[in-house]
């Protein structure tokens, strides 16, 4: 794989990898953090100036995020008011977008560098319940600026090992994304049976 994508991007160059970045964060499975890597190691060989690769690698991921993004908005443009699924989620959405105010910034930013798998999902998710857009685009140019900033320095520092290290990254972001899915499902678990023993004490001491 590392030698298909140094051929390809030596090939094709820059606006190739942008437009790799672009599909995979939309959520096409391509190893986007292989191709960052891959970026890296051009640098490192003088195959690619460092300043521009970064600079491509951005526009590349911020556009696949606007993509996913405007997906989600588009279905709930579509769908609100309407029966069936659609209209359903779209109702969940609404309904969900106050939290989301709140905290999907930090969710935003952290899934572009960190939870990374978990990254083409919450980009149609804050489209579709209503993140504002310039807060959106903000958080997720800076977590994609970091995601890059990592990923290609670690690419010209070990270039020689890139497909190694992409494997062990890769699942490290993978291990991170299930632990913060399991604590999220563990604490909307505790929320619901703190609701169940409210409930029941509440029926104990109007029973009394």
């Amino acid at each position: 794989m590392t030698a298909y994508l140094l051929e390809f991007l030596t090939s094709y160059g820059l606006p190739a990898a942008a437009l790799l970045l672009a599909i995979g964060q939309f959520g096409v499975p391509i190893p986007t953090s292989l191709a960052l890597l891959t970026l890296g190691a051009l640098a490192a060989n003088g195959d690619a100036e460092l300043s521009t690769a970064f600079l491509w690698a951005i526009a590349g991921a911020t556009l696949g995020d606007q993509a996913g993004f405007l997906a989600g908005r588009f279905v709930v443009l579509s769908a609100e008011g309407h029966p069936g699924f659609l209209g359903g989620l779209a109702a969940r959405a609404r309904a969900a977008e106050p939290k989301l105010e709140k905290w999907g910034a930090s969710g935003v930013f952290l899934s572009r560098w960190l939870f990374t798998p978990l990254g083409p999902a919450i980009n149609i998710a804050s489209g579709i319940t209503g993140l504002s857009w310039p807060r959106f685009t903000l958080w997720g140019v800076l977590g994609e600026g970091l995601w890059v900033s990592i990923y290609i320095t670690l690419g010209y520092s070990f270039g020689s090992n890139i497909e190694t290290l992409s494997g062990i990254l890769g699942n490290l972001s993978m291990a991170l994304a299930m632990l913060a899915i399991a604590a999220f499902l563990g604490w909307r678990l505790k929320l619901a049976v703190d609701a169940a023993q409210t409930r029941t004490h509440r029926k104990d001491r109007e029973g009394s």
